[in-house]
C-alpha cells in the first residue's frame, strides 16, 4: 500500500490493514528462520514497506496530520 493509498483510509481499515500485514510479515519469517531469512524474498520487503506507509499514517494521524475518511 502506498503512503498516498493509505492517507484515505478509515481507521478501522488502517487497523485490520496492519494486523493483516503482520501476520503475512510472521508467515515469511517463521518459513525462512526469521526476519533475516526472510529479506531472501523480495514480497517481504514490500509486506514490510506498507506496513511501514500504514504505521507512519496513524503516527501522522495522531499528530493532527491526516484526517481519512
Amino acid at each position: 500500500m502506498t503512503k498516498e493509498f493509505v492517507k484515505y483510509m478509515a481507521y478501522a481499515d488502517l487497523e485490520r490493514a496492519y494486523d493483516a500485514y503482520n501476520t503475512l510479515m510472521s508467515v515469511y519469517e517463521n518459513r525462512c528462520g526469521g526476519p533475516y531469512g526472510a529479506r531472501i524474498h523480495k514480497e517481504y520487503f514490500a509486506i514490510r514497506d506498507s506496513r511501514d506507509n500504514i504505521r507512519q499514517e496513524v503516527v501522522n494521524r495522531s499528530r493532527g496530520g491526516s484526517d481519512g475518511q
